[in-house]
């Protein structure tokens, strides 16, 4: 046993010294006259970051790794010729080949937007993205597991880009870098951390993370890749020429260099257990060997049912693959919307569909496919704008959020204007960069949008002329309803003026009759009557200048109070309702000045009065009764009218203030009054009148603001 142990340590250091001796021996690969060409006039521009192990760092002020080895080799194998500089960031590195300081950095992952600056070359490594956890954590199996956990990931790097949009319930947390995530997961602040394995490995061992291990692998792995320029297309079959010529025993020497030495550095094991732990493998492989052999048949048989599992699957994929290019086939070609195809950097059209040829009236594929973008499109568009500089401007916009859509005036084959609705989608067909044009006809709609326009302009212009002769006709409706009222007016100056005038007339008979009689009064006699005589007359003055200035119409508001307005009005009225015996009741609450139209409130207070005095004496109310009361409250005053004569019958109550309806028994009534009163109220100062039926009679309340604007 200690012979055999010896001749396997001999054996070890043997074959450790034959690994660190062998020499990496490449061939030149066959290039075609045109790369050779391509490389012979550019000198290619490297640029990778300093700073992630094990595929690009700095050591000793080398460039080192993975990704450089793999490119030395295919520079080998290719003769090209290119320098590499160091940045500090991947971020940084997508800059310089976006703008073209750079011509490829050494290892990216395909994700959408670097295609729109960037070309790929085919995987020359890949490696698992694994999950690094707590020691606690059990071992996970699936990346659902994660679902609703706390997950720590470089926001800015490639395996985030795969993983967000596959997964998105976990809750991603975005960090600058791995040592920034693993420092959360060693607090415990997030669950979990995702990254490509041999990196995250590495970062836990170089930092000493001794609480934190890898407990699984998600389904992705990551591929690295070399980027180049969008312009240096040439480059990349000359690079995967490189890759397919790597041997397998090129690739793991490289692998297999980078990972020991860095392993070595962290864990610092001796020589001794190094060959010891070979040692051990090689036991553990010779007991094993036999227990593998005799399930080898069974594993053969499963993968054997496995293959023809999978062959079955993999028709029945095709089958349905071949479905659906017959249904996009079908829709492409014979879909009511013209389709078609232009290249994004040449603007070339390279395929469209029989409809488009409907729609701009071309009768042959190849009369329309050799046509320019500018042939589509008349000079400028409706709005005055360079057709072509509107279409450039509309293909950015798809550009840079994938798709969009418009109104648009094409040019047809007769050289007719047409209306279009377009919709540009970017797409990638074999490594294209194509637009997806959809074009649809609303020819018809804009003309109907066009009519429809005009018809509403000329509404517009229909509902001020009609707005304008409302307002004509409510000025005549006012005035109609000031004559109608001037009957009843007329019939109060006379009510008021019997009394004065008789007295008057009895006081010039007395005097006369004592001249004739030669029965002459004293002058103190003569004098009183001569001074009942002018108040007579003054109150004769007094109640036209009362009658006048109702039938005054007010050109601007004045400040004054709801109980000078209700005075005034009462002055009117008192000696009709004292003739009828109405008693009058006065409530005044509110003397807050008010901005209005005075003779007009002043109408509506007079109206809503007589009409309660018509119901009391219509209804034969033998004690009959009108209060008014006016009150504060807020920034408004009221004014509230009740009698006691019987109130509106419940099935009129929302007629009374429509124009020329009238509740008056006599039919007398011109339906006006309540009307205008509406109006002057809501519309003139801006307020609300209102009615309701009390346990006695009706109600009339007045809403006025203090400040009203016309």
């Amino acid at each position: 046993m200690k012979k055999f142990l010896f001749l396997i340590f001999g054996l070890s250091v043997i074959l450790l010294k034959a690994d660190t001796s062998i020499e990496n021996k490449t061939n030149l690969i066959k290039l075609t006259k045109e790369e050779k060409l391509f490389l012979i006039e550019k000198q290619i521009k490297c640029v990778v970051t300093k700073s992630w192990a094990p595929f690009n760092f700095e050591e000793n002020g080398k460039l080192v790794g993975i990704s450089h080895d793999f490119w030395q080799l295919i520079k080998n194998k290719t003769l090209i010729d290119s320098t590499c500089t160091s940045v500090d960031s991947f971020q940084e590195a997508m800059r310089l080949i976006k703008d073209k300081r750079a011509d490829i950095t050494l290892s990216a992952a395909i994700t959408g937007n670097k295609l729109y600056y960037g070309r790929f070359s085919k995987p020359y490594v890949s490696y698992p993205i694994a999950i690094a956890t707590t020691l606690d954590k059990q071992y996970i199996s699936n990346t659902e597991f994660l679902n609703n956990k706390k997950v720590a990931v470089g926001k800015f790097y490639s395996t985030y880009q795969i993983l967000k949009s596959k997964y998105p319930k976990v809750k991603f947390v975005e960090v600058e870098d791995n040592i920034e995530a693993l420092k959360l997961l060693s607090r415990g602040d997030v669950y979990a951390v995702i990254d490509i394995l041999p990196v995250l490995s590495l970062t836990i061992a170089d930092h000493g993370f001794k609480n934190i291990k890898i407990s699984g692998t998600t389904e992705f792995n990551f591929d690295l890749r070399f980027m180049v320029r969008s312009d240096y297309e040439e480059l990349i079959p000359i690079i995967n020429k490189g890759i397919d010529s790597i041997s397998k025993k090129e690739l793991s020497e490289i692998k297999n260099r980078w990972l020991s030495v860095r392993l070595e550095s962290v864990v610092n094991f001796s020589r001794f257990w190094e060959i010891g732990f070979i040692s051990f493998l090689v036991l553990i492989i010779l007991f094993y060997r036999q227990y593998i052999l005799n399930r080898h048949n069974k594993k053969l048989q499963e993968a054997n049912e496995e293959i023809e599992k999978k062959t079955k699957e993999l028709e029945y994929k095709s089958n349905q693959l071949a479905k659906q290019k017959e249904l996009f086939e079908k829709i492409y070609h014979e879909s009511t919307d013209g389709i078609f195809l232009m290249h994004l950097d040449t603007k070339e059209i390279i395929d469209c569909n029989d409809a488009t040829l409907k729609v701009l009236k071309y009768k042959s594929k190849q009369e329309f496919l050799g046509l320019g973008i500018a042939d589509l499109f008349p000079t400028k568009q409706p709005s005055g704008l360079s057709s072509v500089f509107n279409i450039y401007k509309m293909l950015d916009t798809a550009i840079e959020k994938g798709s969009n859509s418009f109104e648009f005036v094409f040019k047809n084959k007769r050289n007719k204007n047409i209306w279009l609705e377009v919709v540009l989608t970017t797409i990638t067909i074999d490594d294209k960069n194509l637009i997806h044009v959809v074009l649809r006809d609303i020819d018809k709609r804009k003309e109907m949008e066009e009519e429809l326009n005009i018809l509403t302009h000329n509404l517009e212009d229909k509902v001020k002329q009609e707005v304008k002769k409302n307002e004509e006709k409510t000025k005549q409706l006012l005035q109609q309803s000031r004559l109608a009222q001037m009957g009843e007016m007329i019939s109060m100056i006379a009510h008021q003026w019997r009394q004065p005038l008789t007295a008057i007339s009895a006081t010039t008979n007395n005097l006369l009759l004592r001249m004739m009689i030669k029965d002459r009064p004293s002058d103190e006699e003569l004098k009183k009557e001569v001074s009942l005589i002018s108040d007579y007359s003054q109150h004769l003055s007094n109640t036209i200048d009362d009658f006048r200035n109702f039938f005054k119409t007010d050109k601007q508001k004045t400040n004054t109070t709801l109980e000078s307005i209700v005075s005034n009005s009462i002055n009117i009225v008192k000696n009709s309702l004292e003739g009828n015996n109405i008693k009058l009741i006065v409530d005044f609450d509110c003397y807050e000045s008010i901005n209005v139209f005075a003779s007009e409130v002043s109408q509506v207070i007079l109206n809503l009065v007589k009409n309660a005095e018509d119901a009391i004496l219509e209804n034969e109310i033998t004690n009959g009764e009108i209060k008014i009361a006016t009150s504060c409250e807020d920034k408004f005053c009221y004014i509230e009218i009740s009698d006691n004569g019987g109130g509106i019958p419940p099935n009129i109550m929302e007629k009374i203030f429509d124009p020329y309806f009238s509740t008056k028994k006599s039919k007398e009534g011109t339906g006006l009054g309540l009307y205008m009163s509406k109006i002057i109220i809501n519309d003139h100062c801006k307020g609300e009148l209102s009615i309701k039926n009390n346990s006695l009679g009706a109600s009339f309340i007045v809403k006025i603001p203090f400040s009203t604007t016309s």
